[in-house]
């Protein structure tokens, strides 16, 4: 496996096992903040919304102003920074916010991240390698949706969020490894 992959396994594993922390319990965290399950899904939706209308916006920058390596590490920084607003989230109008931050974070990686991807995958492989990629991610989104429920429920919200926190910084870290 080309060594851009593994990396951008390990970034995926992380970031997706950030998000998978909280996936399940999200609707009890806004119902925490004095929200109700139609805050919970307007701010679901308004992240999906917002994240699609950016894409269409983010076609028009110029490619060649920021290589890959930056944009996904600074995507991934932004999602750092929407878990740990979080901690500090006591009402709806905060998870807006911070969807929209999380929203433009993902809109950021994902078109370096799939360029890097087809840049690095070995022709005839391309199943195997996608295979593997997916097959981990999606065990280590299991595990941290089953481990999220038990931290929030052991050590609270705000623990959850840091360790989110944590996997998006080592997320972006990580990726500064790549090669263009």
């Amino acid at each position: 496996m080309h060594k851009n992959i593994k990396i951008l396994l390990t970034c995926s594993i992380l970031i997706h096992g950030g998000v998978n922390l909280l996936a399940p319990i999200y609707a009890l965290f806004i119902k925490q903040i004095n929200g109700s399950l139609l805050d919970a899904s307007a701010t679901v939706g308004f992240y999906a919304i917002l994240r699609g209308v950016a894409y269409f916006l983010f076609k028009k920058v110029d490619e060649n102003k920021f290589d890959r390596r930056f944009m996904i590490s600074l995507g991934y920084f932004l999602f750092f920074v929407g878990y740990i607003f979080y901690i500090f989230a006591t009402n709806v109008i905060h998870v807006f916010f911070i969807q929209g931050i999380l929203a433009i974070a993902e809109v950021i990686i994902n078109p370096s991240w799939s360029a890097v991807i087809a840049t690095s995958l070995t022709k005839g492989k391309e199943r195997g390698i996608y295979s593997d990629f997916y097959g981990y991610r999606s065990i280590f989104e299991g595990i941290a949706a089953i481990a999220g429920g038990f931290v929030a429920l052991k050590l609270g919200f705000n623990t959850l969020f840091v360790t989110m926190a944590i996997f998006a910084l080592l997320a972006s870290i990580v990726s500064r490894f790549l090669k263009e």
